[in-house]
């Protein structure tokens, strides 16, 4: 399993601890010069993927977050029992259907 210790019961709490809110920032370093910003919102099930160079300088810049890799993103999406919706974009997460 590539994500021990993220029990699904404990789903909710992944990420946010010690802050009160179902929405964390994750990323993926992936080399020295690129990173991979996502949104999580463990509440609702939806991992939303951040592509806006202004956004990715203000998180870089201002914003903390847990570091994972391609592996736990691909276990988040697909095998914790439920799986949780991908966005690729900002864009593509408002043109959800509600």
């Amino acid at each position: 399993m590539a994500f021990e210790g993220y029990r699904e019961d404990r789903r909710g709490h992944w990420f946010n601890y010690p802050f009160p809110s179902s929405v964390s920032i994750i990323y993926v370093d992936v080399n020295e010069t690129e990173t991979k910003w996502y949104l999580i919102d463990e509440q609702e099930k939806h991992l939303i993927r951040i592509r806006d160079e202004k956004q990715i300088e203000m998180l870089y810049y201002c914003m903390y977050g847990v570091r994972l890799n391609d592996e736990k993103i691909n276990w988040i999406i697909e095998k914790n029992g439920g799986g949780f919706k991908y966005y690729d974009s900002i864009d593509d997460f408002k043109k959800r259907p509600r």
